[in-house]
């Protein structure tokens, strides 16, 4: 065996095929810690020395150098295959299965392979002789075919994992299609060519089964970048993400859709893709589509019934191209079922705080108002009682008067706190409805003339209810204040809306008091503690003005919004 080499043009397609595997597997190796990428390097690696191998026996020119390099290119054909086959499976998501143990089974089949190549003289189970033609000619053993048929085994197992990847990402399916295009049509062609006794020159062989395939990848790496590590962590996190997303044309059909909106419609991804968004989702989704555009009128849908209802926010985006153009709509889907249940139950909290607090108030009100009254009615009974059995009736009869009026103040009291405790229980409660409902029972039961100011811009749910009704109790508290202590004929009631608040002063043309009065005969006004009690919890302020003789002004800072 002589080791001279001389130049052939059928060196050409070898030599392309030792470029690019070299290219490919320095490209892959630099994006190692991508999965599936080491793999690839590795699997470039081995096909470079098939090619490399096949470029000396074309370039040998002693028959004995031939077949020497005809078998090392021969070494490298099964691992080549293996490798590969770890970065289909790796690319296709299925990584988990390459644990240690399985990589050695795998390792097990080539490492066999190479070893009855290396000692094939013994044996000839690989090739039975070699002839010399136009190139070496091999007749091949039984073992050449076994290990075909292990790689064909092999390549069923790519074309089941990156027909699963298609299926379930519709993102990877050009690439996928790609790469089985050039994954089939290099194993068509080896094979074609082992059973016809090489009707492809080395070179050209080489070229089909190496270089077409590596072209292909190449393609399927660079155009569609999967070895690109932005792209596949974007991918990984669309994929994991636990918000529905879902891809929309221009007429509102989906066109892709993630994991995790499947398993919110309850549906593989083929049956909803080319689907109408309108068709899926509920009638009351507030999802228009109209020509050239989708809105959302809603944000907000619930999807089933009863305790296995579930909700979920919807997002609406633009997806336009680099030109600004528009493509499409990115609908996003996030579950809110927990955070309202929390929030309904934080809710049903603060009501029974809210209702715990109303009882102790009503039970303050009830001994300062009623009760009082009742013990004062119970010992101006008794002396009247006293004087009538002395025959004196006239200290009898003014007493008695006295306590006719003191009986009806308190019924007016009593009617005036229920019809004050129901303008809150209405369902539909709006807030400047109750209280304008309850300025005319106000007036209409007391003989009060009730004025009321709104701005024209003021919205009718300025305050919601939770922030109403607390108002309303204050107004409430302030508007008995004007009848029982300030003995008022006429009140005003004013609103004005700034900064993020509303001012709302109610006025009254009674007697007034000296606001130094408060200070000295502290914790004897439950009423006015009670109001400053109610502004506090929503976050906003009262203040008292008045004057004997001039009437009192009560001012009231709520905040909007809260």
């Amino acid at each position: 065996m002589t080791w001279n080499y001389a130049y052939s043009q059928d060196l050409w397609p070898a030599m392309i095929s030792v470029a690019s595997t070299i290219f490919l597997g320095f490209y892959s190796w630099n994006r190692r810690n991508v999965p599936g990428a080491k793999a690839f390097a590795i699997g470039c690696l081995f096909a470079m020395l098939w090619a490399i191998g096949t470029s000396l026996e074309i370039a040998a020119m002693d028959f004995s150098t031939k077949i020497y390099w005809m078998k090392f290119h021969a070494l490298w054909q099964i691992p080549t295959v293996t490798a590969l086959s770890c970065f289909f499976i790796e690319y296709a998501g299925l990584g988990r299965f390459l644990t240690r143990r399985n990589l050695v089974l795998l390792s097990i089949p080539a490492l066999l392979v190479f070893s009855l190549m290396v000692t094939n003289n013994y044996h000839q189970l690989i090739w039975t002789s070699f002839e010399l033609e136009e190139y070496v000619v091999a007749k091949y053993g039984i073992g050449t075919w076994v290990s075909i048929g292990y790689a064909n085994l092999l390549g069923l197992v790519n074309l089941f994992a990156l027909l699963r990847l298609a299926i379930r990402s519709s993102r990877s399916r050009w690439p996928v299609a790609i790469m089985l295009f050039g994954q089939i049509s290099g194993r068509f062609m080896y094979v074609i060519d082992s059973l016809y006794n090489h009707i492809f020159s080395p070179g050209e062989s080489v070229l089909v089964v190496i270089g077409l395939s590596c072209s292909l990848y190449a393609f399927a790496l660079f155009h569609f970048r999967v070895l690109d590590p932005i792209l596949l962590a974007r991918t990984i996190v669309i994929e994991q993400m636990s918000d529905g997303m879902l891809v929309l044309d221009m007429q509102g059909h989906i066109v892709d859709i993630n994991p995790a909106a499947t398993e919110i419609f309850n549906r593989p991804a083929s049956s909803l893709c080319g689907r109408a968004i309108v068709e899926m989702m509920p009638s009351d989704s507030g999802i228009e589509v109209q020509p050239g555009k989708i809105e959302l009128t809603k944000f907000e849908i619930n999807l089933g019934l009863g305790d296995a209802a579930r909700y979920y926010s919807l997002g609406l985006t633009h997806l336009l191209d680099k030109s600004g153009e528009a493509l499409g709509y990115l609908l996003l889907l996030h579950n809110t079922t927990e955070q309202r249940r929390s929030h309904e139950l934080l809710l049903d909290k603060q009501r029974v705080v809210a209702t715990l607090q109303e009882r102790e108030r009503l039970a303050r009100e009830l001994h300062d108002s009623i009760g009082q009254v009742l013990g004062y009615i119970s010992m101006q009974a008794q002396t009247a009682q006293n004087w009538a059995v002395a025959g004196n009736t006239g200290k009898t009869v003014p007493i008695l008067s006295r306590l006719s009026e003191v009986a009806q103040e308190a019924h007016a009291d009593v009617r005036e706190s229920i019809f004050s405790l129901r303008a809150g229980m209405e369902s539909e409660w709006s807030f400047l409805h109750a209280l304008r409902k309850y300025l005319d029972h106000y007036h209409t039961s007391f003989d009060i003339d009730t004025e009321l100011l709104l701005p024209e811009e003021l919205s009718e749910d300025i305050l919601n209810p939770d922030v109403g009704i607390q108002v309303m109790r204050v107004i409430q508290e302030a508007l008995t204040n004007a009848r029982k202590h300030g003995g008022a004929h006429k009140v005003k009631v004013v609103f004005v809306e700034e900064d993020g608040y509303v001012i709302i002063s109610i006025s009254d043309d009674g007697i007034g008091f000296n606001q130094a009065d408060l200070i000295l005969e502290v914790g004897k006004h439950f009423g006015l503690t009670f109001m400053r009690e109610r502004m506090t919890q929503i976050g906003g302020s009262v203040i008292i003005e008045s004057q004997p003789g001039s009437g009192t002004t009560v001012v009231l800072d709520v905040p909007i919004g809260t």
